[in-house]
Protein backbone atom coordinates (compact mmCIF):
# COMPACT_ATOMS: atom_id res chain seq x y z
CA UNK A 1 0.00 0.00 0.00
CA UNK A 2 1.52 3.62 -1.10
CA UNK A 3 1.89 5.47 2.10
CA UNK A 4 -0.42 9.06 2.05
CA UNK A 5 1.16 12.02 1.24
CA UNK A 6 -0.27 14.43 3.82
CA UNK A 7 1.33 11.71 5.90
CA UNK A 8 4.88 11.68 4.74
CA UNK A 9 4.96 15.49 4.90
CA UNK A 10 4.00 15.18 8.50
CA UNK A 11 6.66 13.58 8.90
CA UNK A 12 9.08 15.28 7.14
CA UNK A 13 7.91 18.22 9.28
CA UNK A 14 8.44 16.95 12.23
CA UNK A 15 12.02 15.64 11.63
CA UNK A 16 12.75 19.45 10.11
CA UNK A 17 10.95 21.41 13.16
CA UNK A 18 13.11 19.30 15.45
CA UNK A 19 16.28 19.41 13.46
CA UNK A 20 16.34 23.16 12.85
CA UNK A 21 16.12 23.61 16.61
CA UNK A 22 18.83 20.95 17.17
CA UNK A 23 20.22 22.89 14.83
CA UNK A 24 20.37 26.52 16.31
CA UNK A 25 20.84 25.42 19.87
CA UNK A 26 24.24 23.06 18.48
CA UNK A 27 25.54 26.18 16.55
CA UNK A 28 24.86 28.54 18.79
CA UNK A 29 26.70 26.41 21.62
CA UNK A 30 29.58 25.52 19.18
CA UNK A 31 30.07 29.38 18.25
CA UNK A 32 29.73 30.95 21.65
CA UNK A 33 32.39 28.16 22.25
CA UNK A 34 34.84 28.99 20.35
CA UNK A 35 34.48 33.04 20.71
CA UNK A 36 34.78 32.66 24.25
CA UNK A 37 38.16 30.94 23.88
CA UNK A 38 39.63 33.89 21.86
CA UNK A 39 37.52 36.96 23.18
CA UNK A 40 40.30 38.42 24.70
CA UNK A 41 42.49 38.21 21.78
CA UNK A 42 39.51 40.21 19.80
CA UNK A 43 38.66 43.05 22.58
CA UNK A 44 42.53 43.60 22.46
CA UNK A 45 42.65 43.43 18.37
CA UNK A 46 40.14 46.05 18.60
CA UNK A 47 37.12 44.02 17.14
CA UNK A 48 34.39 45.86 15.09
CA UNK A 49 30.88 44.96 14.84
CA UNK A 50 31.39 43.48 11.20
CA UNK A 51 34.39 42.00 11.99
CA UNK A 52 32.20 40.27 14.80
CA UNK A 53 29.83 39.04 12.28
CA UNK A 54 32.38 38.38 9.65
CA UNK A 55 33.69 35.77 12.50
CA UNK A 56 30.51 34.23 13.83
CA UNK A 57 29.01 33.78 10.29
CA UNK A 58 32.11 32.27 9.28
CA UNK A 59 32.21 29.69 12.38
CA UNK A 60 28.80 28.92 11.86
CA UNK A 61 29.58 28.19 8.24
CA UNK A 62 33.27 26.18 9.20
CA UNK A 63 31.00 24.07 12.33
CA UNK A 64 28.02 23.46 10.28
CA UNK A 65 30.03 20.35 8.76
CA UNK A 66 29.33 18.71 11.98
CA UNK A 67 26.31 20.81 13.61
CA UNK A 68 24.10 19.84 10.39
CA UNK A 69 24.40 15.95 10.76
CA UNK A 70 24.27 15.84 14.81
CA UNK A 71 21.09 18.48 14.26
CA UNK A 72 19.60 15.98 11.99
CA UNK A 73 20.17 12.80 13.85
CA UNK A 74 18.84 14.81 17.01
CA UNK A 75 15.47 15.30 14.55
CA UNK A 76 14.80 12.02 13.66
CA UNK A 77 15.32 10.56 17.15
CA UNK A 78 13.23 13.38 19.14
CA UNK A 79 10.15 13.46 16.45
CA UNK A 80 10.13 9.53 15.99
CA UNK A 81 9.70 8.90 19.69
CA UNK A 82 7.59 11.34 20.26
CA UNK A 83 5.51 10.30 17.39
CA UNK A 84 5.70 6.59 19.17
CA UNK A 85 5.15 7.84 22.69
CA UNK A 86 2.43 9.66 21.87
CA UNK A 87 1.16 6.42 19.69
CA UNK A 88 1.13 7.80 16.46
CA UNK A 89 2.84 4.79 15.32
CA UNK A 90 0.19 2.81 16.93
CA UNK A 91 -2.62 4.69 15.23
CA UNK A 92 -1.08 4.35 12.06
CA UNK A 93 -0.23 0.52 12.05
CA UNK A 94 -4.00 0.73 13.00
CA UNK A 95 -5.19 2.70 10.19
CA UNK A 96 -3.21 -0.49 8.04
CA UNK A 97 -0.12 1.97 6.94
CA UNK A 98 2.94 0.41 6.94
CA UNK A 99 6.08 1.32 8.09
CA UNK A 100 7.12 2.49 4.60
CA UNK A 101 5.37 5.69 5.35
CA UNK A 102 8.62 6.33 7.84
CA UNK A 103 11.10 4.87 5.91
CA UNK A 104 10.36 7.03 2.26
CA UNK A 105 10.48 10.13 4.13
CA UNK A 106 13.72 9.08 5.84
CA UNK A 107 14.98 8.13 2.85
CA UNK A 108 14.51 11.56 0.74
CA UNK A 109 15.57 13.27 4.21
CA UNK A 110 18.99 11.40 4.33
CA UNK A 111 19.37 12.24 1.08
CA UNK A 112 19.03 15.92 1.41
CA UNK A 113 20.92 16.65 4.29
CA UNK A 114 23.54 14.29 3.10
CA UNK A 115 23.42 16.86 -0.18
CA UNK A 116 23.66 19.95 2.22
CA UNK A 117 26.67 18.51 4.64
CA UNK A 118 28.65 17.51 0.99
CA UNK A 119 28.14 20.95 -0.02
CA UNK A 120 29.38 22.42 3.05
CA UNK A 121 32.34 19.88 2.71
CA UNK A 122 33.40 20.70 -0.35
CA UNK A 123 32.56 24.43 -1.24
CA UNK A 124 31.66 26.56 1.95
CA UNK A 125 34.29 24.85 4.72
CA UNK A 126 37.27 25.88 2.95
CA UNK A 127 36.28 29.67 2.13
CA UNK A 128 34.89 30.18 5.41
CA UNK A 129 38.70 29.17 6.72
CA UNK A 130 39.97 31.89 4.73
CA UNK A 131 37.90 34.40 5.51
CA UNK A 132 38.40 33.73 9.05
CA UNK A 133 42.12 34.48 7.93
CA UNK A 134 41.51 37.42 6.10
CA UNK A 135 39.40 38.89 8.76
CA UNK A 136 42.13 38.21 11.69
CA UNK A 137 44.78 39.52 9.28
CA UNK A 138 43.05 42.76 8.65
CA UNK A 139 42.44 43.19 12.28
CA UNK A 140 45.86 42.72 13.05
CA UNK A 141 46.96 44.78 10.06
CA UNK A 142 44.78 47.52 11.46
CA UNK A 143 46.76 47.59 14.78
CA UNK A 144 45.08 44.73 16.79
CA UNK A 145 49.05 43.50 16.89
CA UNK A 146 49.62 46.56 19.06
CA UNK A 147 49.49 46.72 22.79
CA UNK A 148 49.85 49.64 24.27
CA UNK A 149 52.19 50.11 27.51
CA UNK A 150 54.46 47.18 25.98
CA UNK A 151 57.03 45.97 23.83
CA UNK A 152 56.03 43.79 20.56
CA UNK A 153 58.64 41.53 18.76
CA UNK A 154 58.49 41.14 15.35
CA UNK A 155 60.95 39.21 13.95
CA UNK A 156 63.97 41.45 13.70
CA UNK A 157 61.59 44.47 15.21
CA UNK A 158 60.65 45.74 18.25
CA UNK A 159 57.66 47.81 18.18
CA UNK A 160 56.30 50.17 21.63
CA UNK A 161 53.74 52.50 20.95
CA UNK A 162 52.53 54.26 24.20
CA UNK A 163 48.80 54.92 24.41
CA UNK A 164 46.12 54.16 21.31
CA UNK A 165 43.73 56.92 20.71
CA UNK A 166 39.97 55.95 20.67
CA UNK A 167 39.87 57.13 17.28
CA UNK A 168 43.22 54.24 17.08
CA UNK A 169 45.55 57.01 16.58
CA UNK A 170 49.08 55.63 18.18
CA UNK A 171 51.00 57.82 20.59
CA UNK A 172 54.66 57.91 21.45
CA UNK A 173 55.89 55.31 18.85
CA UNK A 174 59.72 53.90 19.07
CA UNK A 175 60.47 51.23 16.24
CA UNK A 176 63.72 49.43 16.77
CA UNK A 177 64.95 47.86 13.05
CA UNK A 178 67.73 45.26 13.25
CA UNK A 179 67.13 43.89 9.71
CA UNK A 180 70.26 45.31 8.14
CA UNK A 181 73.45 43.56 9.69
CA UNK A 182 75.40 47.04 8.65
CA UNK A 183 73.15 49.00 10.87
CA UNK A 184 70.37 49.39 13.16
CA UNK A 185 67.59 52.03 13.36
CA UNK A 186 65.69 53.14 16.26
CA UNK A 187 62.28 55.92 15.24
CA UNK A 188 60.94 57.80 17.68
CA UNK A 189 57.78 59.55 16.77
CA UNK A 190 55.22 61.33 18.91
CA UNK A 191 52.34 60.16 16.95
CA UNK A 192 51.01 57.94 14.00
CA UNK A 193 48.63 55.92 12.51
CA UNK A 194 49.08 52.52 11.01
CA UNK A 195 46.90 50.98 7.61
CA UNK A 196 46.69 47.30 5.78
CA UNK A 197 48.07 48.36 2.08
CA UNK A 198 46.41 44.68 0.55
CA UNK A 199 48.07 45.10 -2.90
CA UNK A 200 51.26 45.53 -1.55
CA UNK A 201 50.54 43.06 1.25
CA UNK A 202 52.69 45.35 3.67
CA UNK A 203 51.63 47.46 7.42
CA UNK A 204 51.93 50.92 6.84
CA UNK A 205 53.29 53.36 9.43
CA UNK A 206 52.30 56.70 8.75
CA UNK A 207 54.75 58.42 11.83
CA UNK A 208 54.49 62.45 12.79
CA UNK A 209 57.55 64.45 14.69
CA UNK A 210 60.26 62.62 15.54
CA UNK A 211 63.84 61.14 15.38
CA UNK A 212 65.44 58.16 12.95
CA UNK A 213 68.70 57.49 14.93
CA UNK A 214 70.95 55.29 12.19
CA UNK A 215 73.56 53.57 14.08
CA UNK A 216 76.21 51.34 12.78
CA UNK A 217 76.75 47.67 14.31
CA UNK A 218 80.85 47.76 13.55
CA UNK A 219 82.31 51.07 14.88
CA UNK A 220 85.76 50.07 13.55
CA UNK A 221 84.49 51.08 9.91
CA UNK A 222 84.23 54.79 9.13
CA UNK A 223 80.76 54.38 9.70
CA UNK A 224 79.07 57.42 11.29
CA UNK A 225 76.19 57.60 13.61
CA UNK A 226 73.10 59.64 11.88
CA UNK A 227 70.13 61.58 13.67
CA UNK A 228 67.66 62.85 11.10
CA UNK A 229 64.57 64.38 12.37
CA UNK A 230 61.37 64.57 10.38
CA UNK A 231 57.98 65.38 10.40
CA UNK A 232 56.32 62.99 8.15
CA UNK A 233 57.79 59.65 7.87
CA UNK A 234 56.37 56.57 6.21
CA UNK A 235 57.50 53.02 7.76
CA UNK A 236 56.06 49.63 6.36
CA UNK A 237 56.32 46.28 7.59
CA UNK A 238 55.93 43.93 5.48
CA UNK A 239 53.25 41.04 6.38
CA UNK A 240 55.82 38.00 7.04
CA UNK A 241 57.65 40.00 9.33
CA UNK A 242 53.67 40.33 11.17
CA UNK A 243 52.36 37.19 10.63
CA UNK A 244 55.35 35.09 10.20
CA UNK A 245 56.53 32.89 7.51
CA UNK A 246 53.80 30.48 7.73
CA UNK A 247 50.91 32.32 7.97
CA UNK A 248 50.25 33.09 3.94
CA UNK A 249 50.49 28.97 3.37
CA UNK A 250 47.65 27.25 3.27
CA UNK A 251 46.66 24.75 5.43
CA UNK A 252 44.81 21.57 4.04
CA UNK A 253 41.13 22.56 5.14
CA UNK A 254 41.89 25.63 3.27
CA UNK A 255 42.41 24.30 0.20
CA UNK A 256 39.98 23.38 -2.33
CA UNK A 257 39.69 19.51 -3.77
CA UNK A 258 41.36 20.34 -6.55
CA UNK A 259 44.21 21.99 -4.92
CA UNK A 260 44.09 18.88 -2.20
CA UNK A 261 44.69 16.55 -5.18
CA UNK A 262 47.06 18.22 -7.15
CA UNK A 263 49.48 18.43 -4.27
CA UNK A 264 49.03 14.70 -3.61
CA UNK A 265 49.91 13.84 -7.55
CA UNK A 266 52.66 15.95 -6.47
CA UNK A 267 53.77 13.83 -3.69
CA UNK A 268 53.31 10.65 -5.67
CA UNK A 269 55.25 12.09 -8.66
CA UNK A 270 58.27 12.28 -5.80
CA UNK A 271 58.06 16.36 -5.40
CA UNK A 272 59.10 17.67 -1.89
CA UNK A 273 56.29 19.53 -0.18
CA UNK A 274 58.82 21.57 1.52
CA UNK A 275 57.12 24.63 -0.04
CA UNK A 276 53.52 23.61 1.70
CA UNK A 277 52.39 24.44 5.39
CA UNK A 278 51.97 20.45 6.35
CA UNK A 279 54.85 18.18 4.70
CA UNK A 280 52.89 15.26 5.41
CA UNK A 281 51.08 14.36 2.20
CA UNK A 282 48.87 11.76 4.13
CA UNK A 283 46.99 14.77 5.53
CA UNK A 284 46.07 16.12 2.23
CA UNK A 285 44.91 12.66 1.01
CA UNK A 286 42.73 12.24 4.97
CA UNK A 287 41.49 15.94 3.33
CA UNK A 288 39.99 14.40 0.33
CA UNK A 289 38.54 11.48 1.57
CA UNK A 290 36.81 13.43 4.58
CA UNK A 291 34.78 15.69 2.50
CA UNK A 292 33.82 12.48 0.64
CA UNK A 293 32.77 10.12 2.75
CA UNK A 294 31.08 12.56 6.01
CA UNK A 295 28.67 13.66 4.10
CA UNK A 296 27.32 10.32 3.85
CA UNK A 297 26.93 10.11 7.38
CA UNK A 298 23.21 12.17 7.96
CA UNK A 299 21.62 9.52 5.19
CA UNK A 300 23.64 6.80 7.48
CA UNK A 301 22.25 8.44 10.74
CA UNK A 302 18.60 8.58 8.98
CA UNK A 303 19.04 4.78 9.35
CA UNK A 304 19.90 4.34 12.62
CA UNK A 305 18.47 6.93 14.03
CA UNK A 306 14.93 5.64 13.17
CA UNK A 307 14.42 2.34 14.48
CA UNK A 308 15.85 3.42 17.45
CA UNK A 309 13.27 6.37 17.81
CA UNK A 310 10.56 4.10 17.21
CA UNK A 311 11.37 1.68 19.83
CA UNK A 312 10.84 3.80 23.22
CA UNK A 313 7.80 5.20 24.03
CA UNK A 314 7.91 7.27 27.52
CA UNK A 315 10.77 9.56 28.06
CA UNK A 316 11.54 10.44 24.17
CA UNK A 317 12.87 13.79 24.74
CA UNK A 318 15.71 12.93 27.22
CA UNK A 319 15.84 9.42 25.78
CA UNK A 320 16.88 10.96 22.35
CA UNK A 321 18.96 13.26 23.74
CA UNK A 322 21.14 10.55 25.51
CA UNK A 323 21.27 8.30 22.54
CA UNK A 324 21.94 11.48 19.87
CA UNK A 325 25.30 12.43 22.40
CA UNK A 326 26.31 8.51 22.46
CA UNK A 327 25.96 8.11 18.72
CA UNK A 328 27.80 11.16 18.23
CA UNK A 329 30.34 10.42 20.38
CA UNK A 330 31.11 6.79 18.77
CA UNK A 331 30.77 8.24 15.18
CA UNK A 332 33.45 10.77 15.69
CA UNK A 333 35.44 8.90 18.43
CA UNK A 334 36.23 6.39 15.36
CA UNK A 335 36.62 9.20 12.68
CA UNK A 336 39.41 10.68 14.70
CA UNK A 337 41.04 7.04 15.72
CA UNK A 338 40.85 6.27 11.79
CA UNK A 339 42.77 9.58 11.06
CA UNK A 340 45.10 8.67 13.79
CA UNK A 341 46.10 4.98 12.19
CA UNK A 342 46.33 6.96 9.03
CA UNK A 343 48.91 9.51 10.00
CA UNK A 344 50.96 7.03 11.82
CA UNK A 345 50.79 4.53 8.09
CA UNK A 346 48.76 2.08 9.98
CA UNK A 347 45.85 1.84 7.26
CA UNK A 348 45.56 3.80 3.74
CA UNK A 349 43.56 7.25 3.90
CA UNK A 350 40.78 5.40 1.88
CA UNK A 351 40.04 3.27 4.24
CA UNK A 352 40.47 5.12 7.68
CA UNK A 353 37.44 7.72 6.99
CA UNK A 354 35.59 5.10 5.37
CA UNK A 355 35.34 2.54 8.44
CA UNK A 356 32.99 4.86 11.21
CA UNK A 357 30.02 4.67 8.00
CA UNK A 358 30.41 1.28 7.18
CA UNK A 359 30.10 0.16 10.63
CA UNK A 360 27.07 2.74 11.28
CA UNK A 361 25.83 1.60 7.94
CA UNK A 362 25.74 -2.37 9.41
CA UNK A 363 24.31 -0.97 12.47
CA UNK A 364 21.52 0.42 10.68
CA UNK A 365 20.66 -2.84 8.64
CA UNK A 366 21.19 -4.71 11.95
CA UNK A 367 18.65 -2.21 13.64
CA UNK A 368 16.27 -2.30 10.44
CA UNK A 369 16.13 -5.75 10.55
CA UNK A 370 15.41 -6.09 13.91
CA UNK A 371 12.35 -3.51 13.72
CA UNK A 372 11.08 -5.08 10.52
CA UNK A 373 10.90 -8.63 12.86
CA UNK A 374 9.22 -7.18 15.84
CA UNK A 375 6.54 -5.34 13.93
Amino acid sequence: MRPPRTLSRYVIREVLGYTALGLATITIIMVTQNLFRFLDEMISAGVRLEDFAIIVGSLSLMLATYSVPIAFLFGVLLALGRMAADSEVTAMQACGVGFQAIWRPMFGLGIGMSLVTAYLFVEAEHVAQLTLRRVVKTMAARGGFIEAGRFRRLGERVLFVSNVDEDEKLRGVVISDRTVDSRSMMIFAESGEVSWKQDENEVEFRLSNGDIHVEPRDYSTDAIYQRIGFQSFVYTLDSESLFGSNFDLLRPREMTLAQLREVVALAESGESLNHLRRKDPVRYELQIHRRIALPFAPFIFAFVGAPLGLSRRRGARSWATLICVALIFTYYAMMTFSEFLAVQRFVPALVALWVPNFLFAGAAVFLLYRSHRVR
